[in-house]
């Protein structure tokens, strides 16, 4: 077998080692999950404090302190009003999507009933029983994202475990890094180190600036449903925000929430109208302002392939799959840009010219 046969296999190898491991271990792979993240987050941090003469154990224990303290204060803070809201919150979802669907079906049969499909609508009840089917699956599915949410902060108690796994990761991370380095052949350091770059713009672009974003959207959401009176306005924009580190899957089931809650809740129109404009308002601030300023382009994925990532990263691995979807793709696609440029411009492109 030749030296690239070889890399290959190798590569190979340990992406099936990997994906592996995830299958057999996601159930327990969250905190150390969580914990390279903040240590990948927090290493420019360390880094900084190191110019200043602090040694790299105290200052990654210094980092780690203060990160989860803050952590810690906003979480006791947020948690029980979080929880009893939501709790009532997916209780109650059910009787608000039924309230939607009783606004919203007179509406579209008097659509159809004024237009070609009239004959085929009233047809058996055709409209009546697919507006049915189809507001009790996605209330099945919104409903389950919202209980395993819950379940997922259940798993507070690991802030005892993930901040032992960011110190350590913290302190060693450079070393980690040099002995990662160490064991690629000298002749393809050189491209190594250009897709060791580019996978960190990448990741950056997602953990560092999708963190800002959500809480940015987290903020406005809260604040904007909570001023027009909306009902459990305040944990729905909270959740939001949370949820939108799943590119446009948690902005469409926030939204969604929101405005079955919003028609349970009003009888005006308006009202309605201004529950959706709170959500179009933030979408536009953070699609045209926020996003491109902390994310920009780094991500370099099509919006449809990033929402079945998300959800085969879901099915596969729960919710360590829905949080490491993203960026594992968005690292997969530098590998993968990176084979079809050298591709084009080998010989074999070429052959058939």
């Amino acid at each position: 077998m030749s030296r690239k046969e070889s890399l290959a296999a190798l590569g190979v190898w340990t992406v099936a080692l990997a994906v592996l491991s995830l299958m057999l271990f996601s159930s327990v792979l969250l905190p150390f999950a969580l914990g390279l993240a903040a240590a990948y987050l927090l290493d420019p941090v360390a880094d900084r404090l190191q110019l200043y003469r602090l040694g790299r154990t105290t200052a990654a224990l210094t980092i780690t302190l203060g990160f989860f303290f803050i952590v810690v204060l906003i979480v006791s803070l947020l948690l029980p009003f979080v929880i009893s809201q939501g709790i009532d919150l997916a209780e109650r979802l059910p009787s608000f999507f039924d309230a939607a669907r009783d606004r919203f079906t007179p509406l579209i049969e008097n659509l159809l009933n004024n237009g070609p499909l009239q004959d085929l609508m009233q047809t058996d009840s055709l409209l009546p029983r697919i507006s049915e089917r189809a507001m009790s699956i996605f209330t099945a599915t919104v409903n389950s994202i919202i209980q395993s949410s819950f379940a997922v902060i259940n798993l507070i108690s690991l802030i005892f475990v993930t901040p032992i796994v960011t110190f350590y990761l913290l302190r060693d991370w450079d070393r980690l890094v040099a002995y990662s380095f160490g064991l690629i052949p000298h002749d393809i350091r050189g491209h190594a180190k250009d897709l060791a770059s580019e996978v960190d713009d990448v990741l950056a672009g997602f953990f560092r600036g999708q963190a800002l974003v959500c809480t940015f959207l987290a903020v406005f959401y809260a604040c904007g449903l909570w001023l027009v009176g909306l009902q459990y306005g305040l944990v729905i924009g909270i959740l939001t925000g949370f949820f939108s580190f799943v590119p446009y899957v948690g902005m469409l089931v926030g939204t969604t929430v929101g405005l079955a809650v919003a028609t349970f809740q009003y009888q005006e129109w308006t009202m309605i109208a201004v529950v959706a404009a709170v959500f179009a308002l933030g979408q536009f601030i953070e699609g045209n302002f926020v996003t491109p300023r902390l994310v920009g382009e780094r991500i370099h994925l099509h919006p449809v392939w990033v929402i079945f990532c998300v959800l085969a990263g879901t099915l596969l691995f729960g919710f360590v799959g829905t949080f490491l979807a993203v960026p594992v793709t968005g690292v997969l696609g530098v590998f993968i840009r990176y084979a079809i440029a050298r591709y084009r411009e080998s010989g074999l492109y070429g052959a058939g010219r």
